[in-house]
């Protein structure tokens, strides 16, 4: 029995450690969306609860045909497969923890931060997000309150 325990602990120190270190599998998004084109809209049009909520929100569909309704044909490239008014499934890459309270009106309208801060350069995207930018870890979080002068109070963040 003791034999086997020094195995076992070895194998999932290393499980762990592959799972920490290597960055998540890239996933495939339902249509060819690029940032890129959209710059002049800025994110917090489509991502409307970015300035004003907890959430910044995926926009779905309909929303993207407000616009897309009017485009010439070549703007509408990106809608191959998808029916009108058809919902699209996005694949969600960035995650928070459950026990984590992120606020993105209070990083974005309040602190004045820029999208690119946690999310990279995504205005350059030219295909669809795939992965996160930065894993949001509480190293990476701690380390930019640090750099901006935040609170670092526990009670902040974790609920």
């Amino acid at each position: 029995m003791r034999r086997l325990l020094l195995p076992a602990a070895v194998a999932i120190v290393v499980a762990l450690t592959w799972v920490v270190v290597l960055p998540p599998a890239p996933v495939h998004q339902p249509i060819a969306f690029a940032h890129a084109k959209h710059e002049a809209i800025g994110c917090t049009v489509c991502h409307r609860g970015a300035a004003t909520g907890v959430h910044a929100g995926i926009p779905g569909g309909r929303f993207c045909q407000t616009c897309h309704a009017t485009a010439p044909a070549g703007a509408a490239a990106a809608w191959d497969g998808l029916a009108r008014g058809q919902a699209i499934r996005w694949v969600q890459v960035t995650h928070v923890p459950e026990h984590v309270m992120f606020s993105h009106r209070r990083h974005v309208t309040l602190a004045r931060l820029d999208c690119a801060s946690c999310h990279g350069q995504i205005r350059d995207r030219r295909t669809p997000v795939d992965r996160v930018a930065y894993r949001l870890e509480m190293k990476t979080c701690l380390a930019c309150h640090r750099r901006e002068g935040a609170a670092e109070d526990c009670a902040a963040c974790h609920r």
